[in-house]
């Protein structure tokens, strides 16, 4: 092909950006509103490595994102699944990520989901772990890194530096370990300095596949025919009760349906292809990744439901353990 006659590329037909602030995201990226040349608009995601903790925490040259985009690993997302990534290039020595603007369809922390919904968001999921079963990208997180991602031996130094987030994280685990009952607290503190005693039978027991790694509703969209995913920097190579366990965790107390039904879904979405315990034991995983933020809830905002919810993970945190599947 001629270059000389060669389109322009995206950042050549931008005409116009600006910040855009009304955004849930908490990981220090920049995120601004861009319009092309034909009117288009898309949102910009620059990765500062010095801010961005999804490059800080792994030390990370080239961001997860654009890796996922460059190398086709998100055009090979099944029909349900979609993700909006149309750009990517180094401005400043940062990397800038160019998306569609899925603004409108984007949910938020305050959005409320019907249970059909809901199950069409985790059946989204489920296409792209069956797609990917025992394929996972290089370069993704570890499942074990994953999980402990937001533990004190990660966040601490962090904190320590004067990261925000962070000093909020080490805040909620300080409120975990005054409410938590002695066993639970015990229980996630060695899954935070050993996350193989969970994701290693985790991984046996149900494969390992691509996992979206921050699958929550900031970062879902609902399109017509189809689910798009957004924020794909946690990204993670992991048994697919990780995915869902988390998604649970985060999200439903924005589902009209209590947490039982929504496992009896996953169940029944899984059938036979995974054992019956499998969901069960997974579920531990949702206090050793956000424990600190039920426990902040269930302190700060004493409402019925948060303390419910803290109990019930808590609960749940025992059930695992009762499995006799961890390698303690």
């Amino acid at each position: 092909m001629d270059v000389s006659k060669a389109p322009p590329t995206v950042p050549d037909r931008i005409r116009d950006r600006h910040p855009l602030s009304d955004h849930d995201g908490a990981s220090g990226a920049l995120l601004e509103r861009a319009v092309l040349d034909d009117g288009t608009r898309l949102v910009l995601k620059t990765f500062d490595p010095v801010r961005d903790l999804t490059m800080r925490i792994p030390r990370r040259t080239v961001p997860l994102e654009v890796e996922l985009w460059r190398s086709g690993v998100l055009d090979r997302l099944p029909p349900r699944l979609g993700h909006t990534v149309v750009g990517a290039w180094q401005e400043r020595g940062n990397w800038l990520l160019a998306m569609r603007d899925v603004t409108d369809t984007v949910l938020s922390y305050e959005s409320q989901v019907t249970r059909e919904t809901c199950a069409s968001i985790l059946r989204a999921a489920d296409a792209m772990h069956q797609a990917f079963q025992g394929g996972a990208p290089a370069g993704t997180w570890s499942a074990a890194d994953r999980i402990g991602v937001f533990s004190p031996r990660v966040m601490s130094g962090l904190a320590d530096s004067g990261e925000p987030l962070a000093e909020w994280v080490m805040a909620g685990w300080s409120m975990f370990d005054s409410i938590a009952p002695p066993d639970v607290r015990d229980l996630v503190a060695l899954m935070h300095e050993r996350p193989q005693v969970l994701t290693d039978p985790l991984t046996e027991m149900g494969g390992h596949t691509l996992l979206h790694g921050d699958y929550w509703m900031p970062n879902i969209a609902l399109e017509p025919y189809r689910i798009v995913a957004i924020d794909w920097a946690l990204a993670t190579a992991g048994p697919p009760a990780i995915e869902f366990v988390s998604f649970l965790v985060g999200c439903a107390s924005q589902v009209d349906a209590s947490p039982d039904l929504l496992l009896a879904d996953i169940d029944d979405m899984w059938g036979e292809r995974h054992p019956q315990q499998y969901l069960t034991l997974g579920l531990l995983g949702g206090v050793v990744e956000m424990g600190w933020n039920l426990a902040y809830h269930a302190t700060e905002h004493p409402e019925p439901q948060s303390r419910d919810a803290f109990e019930w993970w808590v609960e749940a945190a025992r059930q695992s353990a009762a499995t006799g599947l961890l390698r303690l």
